[in-house]
């Protein structure tokens, strides 16, 4: 395995990198605005002069690989970003190539939730299995499988939509289209369109006091629950049931050893991943569920530069 990466964490606003060691110590990073509204151009721009910055200042010679870590449906094997939602004209962009092209350097590019899994696996709570299922939950929910220590990411590197799962055939529509997915329950969005619906009802007082007068959100939800909101904390309830009933299909395919749940909304605890834990369980094959660990990260904001490493380490481990 390489004993160090430069580390690229590609986001809508903002642009993370970072040198690696193979302990994922972070030895020294930066951080720039995306500035997405500029354009493709100057966004890979940017990312190449970030990179060349902090090889500069570690000393990272040519033979240092670059992982990039990038949400939205991308090609892993061919190096190009299919689609960036909340990145303007980033259709069909040949990033590995251009970037290659600029740094002299082998980039290695990645699905950041695909790269998320492989941050827990080397160096978050699961660097101890061989077999783990990450779930990120965040605006949307993205997920990632490692069995017996491989990424599985299917024929094009496109598999591992574990947000994107269906969980119920008459569930809410999600913002793939289809309808019922996990992240249709249990995202940063959907906690956000059933809080405005409590709100406007008049249901829930305690989002409405949370939200302080603004559109109510996740954060919102969850100081309302933890104030003692009845409809706060069923909602969080049947987000969490939904989630678990994701978590069950994925024990029963994927048998792992452990279960990380990640991303700014696992932080809201066990209101939320209790009723995961139960529904887990109650929709798995008891034989495999019951002694399963399903855990919070321990990655928290580290998980997508990490991530990022990662992709680097494996790739040098295959």
């Amino acid at each position: 395995m390489p004993a160090s990466a430069l580390a690229i964490d590609l986001g809508g606003t903002n642009l993370r990198c970072a040198l690696v060691d193979e302990r994922g110590s972070i030895v020294f990073e930066a951080r720039e605005s995306t500035q997405a509204e500029q354009g493709v151009d100057a966004v890979i721009n940017r990312i190449a002069r970030m990179i060349q910055h902090v090889a500069a200042e570690t000393g990272s010679g040519p033979e240092i690989e670059v992982g990039v870590a990038a949400p939205g449906p991308l090609d892993p094997r061919q190096g190009i970003v299919k689609f960036m939602p909340n990145l303007p004209g980033w259709y069909d962009v040949p990033l590995r190539e251009r970037l290659e092209a600029q740094l002299s350097r082998r980039v290695h590019l990645g699905n950041d939730a695909n790269a998320a899994v492989l941050g827990e696996f080397y160096f978050g709570a699961g660097r101890d299995v061989q077999n783990l299922v990450y779930l990120g939950l965040g605006t949307g929910v993205g997920g990632g499988v490692v069995s017996e220590g491989r990424l599985i990411d299917g024929a094009r590197g496109m598999g591992g939509e574990l947000g994107h799962v269906t969980v119920s055939m008459d569930g809410p529509r999600c913002s793939c289209g289809s309808s019922g997915c996990i992240e249709a329950y249990c995202s940063g969005w959907a906690l956000a369109r059933d809080a405005q619906a409590l709100v406007e009802s008049d249901r829930s007082p305690g989002i409405s006091t949370a939200s302080k007068g603004g559109v109510p959100d996740a954060r919102a939800v969850s100081a309302a629950a933890r104030a003692g909101d009845q409809e706060a904390r069923a909602l969080l309830e049947r987000a969490g049931l939904a989630l678990g009933a994701g978590l069950g299909g994925f024990i029963n395919t994927f048998n792992p050893e452990l279960i990380v749940i990640g991303g700014g909304l696992s932080r809201i605890g066990d209101p939320l991943l209790d009723p995961a834990r139960r529904g887990a369980r109650a929709f798995a094959f008891p034989a495999l569920a019951e002694t399963l660990p399903i855990v919070r990260t321990e990655l928290d904001g580290r998980a997508g530069i990490l991530g990022a490493a990662a992709l680097v380490f494996y790739a040098g481990a295959q």
